[in-house]
């Protein structure tokens, strides 16, 4: 369908406010390949905590920066 954006690759409302708290980790993110990001995006779509979103981004700026 033209014009509409493909819903498996929008990024969960809480991991973006988590990057845009952590310039460090958003740059990690940024810097992922395609295959990376959309395993990030998928596993923040199954956290059911604030913390888990936390660890998420947390091991971006660890293990990527």
């Amino acid at each position: 369908m033209e014009g509409k954006a493909d819903n498996s690759y929008d990024m969960p409302m809480g991991l973006s406010f988590q990057l845009g708290a952590n310039p460090r980790a958003m740059d990690a993110y940024a810097k992922l390949n395609d295959e990376e990001k959309r395993q990030v995006v998928e596993a923040a779509r199954n956290v059911t905590t604030k913390s888990e979103m936390y660890q998420i981004v947390g091991r971006l700026e660890r293990d990527f920066c």
